[in-house]
């Protein structure tokens, strides 16, 4: 399976602007990092979209378009140099699925040898994109044999999925006021894939909720155990699971309310790339743990790997069983959107310790004593679990709540939607740092 990750915003700009130009063809080009998951998905995620000037249109007509090849050549040098694809889009305006003519063949026959050659040992291909839909397809080493794109994924405040070829799936009874609400959208959450990291007092209800929604397949991450102390906000859990793993006591809560739903429960920690990649084959995740570290690791994984990323947390402030102040916070990141690093929500302190390993933090002269155990509602936890979740939705099968960075003051009963945009030097969320560059570039996760 193949897939081409694009930003939402910016081929939904670029669209617009090529059929702008109907009924001619135009042209644009992809460069984009590359990278293979577990479950042997290999993913194209553009990072760079060129466009190409006026003047270097040699012929621009309904049926055909051709490039100044001084014009290719600089782009060929670009992608050499940044270790890109290339992906050369052109556009046949007035079909809505779209597929490459006669006069695509030919020219990548001419064209293809020449980018393999300029830029070796990458995979490059061509785009057709139409009114609605696309075709595209990939050429190694051997131009004559192209191998077809399945999915083209669009990745920002919405998630969308272009397939050629859409299973259909049987909608169980038991959601039938999803499809009330949403219709195909039910559809849509069986085919996708999800991962929990944290299962804990947010992350378990957040399960629970998507188990219920009947999402396809759950890749659960935790490292702890269950233990009493936890009993107060866990759901699913009871004494008798008292030292059972987290990720299996929840398995087990997701197979109570559906067999049909794939799990996948990781007992480790997203710190440690072995555990972490199992995220790799996710379409979406929640982060729903309070380390500092793993949510630096989610941060980047978000923009470097374009797999959307929702961040939740509550903080109680409490002195001698008074409570002082709470509130609760709900933020997706994507591709677009501002990333924890831009709004100054990670505590590098806090990251670093988290990378220690144990004899580290045993010798490290600016750590003393233990951290305290952290007031734990389960009612604020349901309410921050439950804006995550209806985010979600809003972001795949298009719930009407535009919020995309949510702010729970529960002293004042209010929710307040929080506005920003992503740095544009953020080592994160910009293309000066890991945005889209897949697995060329360092993941700050322990090998």
């Amino acid at each position: 399976m193949i897939d081409l990750v694009c930003p939402t915003d910016a081929i939904e700009d670029l669209l617009a602007s090529l059929l702008s130009t109907a009924p001619n063809e135009a042209v644009a080009v992809f460069l984009c990092h590359v990278y293979d998951t577990p479950k042997s998905l290999r993913r194209f995620l553009v990072r760079e979209i060129l466009g190409v000037p006026k003047e270097a249109y040699i012929e621009q007509c309904p049926d055909r378009v051709t490039v100044d090849p001084i014009f290719l050549a600089r782009i060929l040098k670009h992608a050499r140099e940044t270790g890109s694809s290339v992906m050369f889009v052109h556009t046949h305006p007035y079909s809505e699925w779209p597929m490459f003519s006669p006069v695509d063949d030919n020219g990548e026959k001419i064209l293809m040898p020449v980018v393999l050659q300029r830029v070796p040992g990458r995979t490059h291909g061509a785009v057709v994109l139409g009114q609605r839909g696309f075709s595209a397809r990939l050429h190694n080493q051997h131009p004559e044999h192209a191998e077809s794109v399945d999915t083209m994924v669009l990745v920002g405040r919405e998630i969308r999925r272009e397939e050629k070829c859409v299973p259909d799936i049987r909608v169980d009874k038991a959601h039938d006021r999803n499809v009330r609400a949403f219709g195909d959208g039910q559809q849509k959450l069986q085919r996708m894939s999800v991962g929990v990291v944290g299962l804990g007092g947010i992350g378990s209800i957040v399960t629970e909720q998507l188990a219920h929604l009947g999402v396809g397949s759950l890749t659960l991450i935790d490292f702890d155990d269950l233990d009493i102390t936890n009993l107060n906000r866990v759901a699913g859990a009871s004494k008798a699971d008292i030292g059972t793993p987290k990720v299996e006591v929840a398995k087990q809560h997701v197979k109570r309310i559906s067999s049909r739903i794939n799990v996948e429960a990781v007992h480790g920690s997203v710190l440690k790339e072995s555990d972490a990649r199992s995220l790799l084959d996710c379409d979406f995740v929640f982060c729903c743990t309070d380390s500092h570290g793993s949510r630096a690791v989610l941060n980047q994984l978000a923009y470097q790997y374009f797999i959307p990323v929702i961040d939740t947390g509550v903080r109680i402030d409490a002195l001698d069983g008074t409570i002082i102040s709470m509130a609760g916070r709900v933020q997706m990141l994507a591709p677009g959107l501002p990333c924890l690093a831009c709004g100054n929500l990670l505590d590098a302190e806090e990251v670093r310790r988290d990378f220690l390993s144990d004899v580290q933090r045993k010798e490290d002269p600016y750590i003393t004593g233990h951290r305290v155990p952290q007031p734990a509602i389960m009612s604020i936890n349901g309410t921050v679990a439950s804006l995550a979740v209806t985010m979600f939705l809003s972001a795949t099968v298009g719930v009407p709540s535009p919020g995309r960075h949510l702010l729970y003051l529960i002293g004042e009963s209010v929710v307040r939607r929080i506005g920003g945009d992503p740095a544009s030097d953020c080592i994160v969320c910009s293309v000066r740092g890991s945005y889209a560059r897949g697995d060329d570039w360092q993941m700050i996760w322990k090998p």
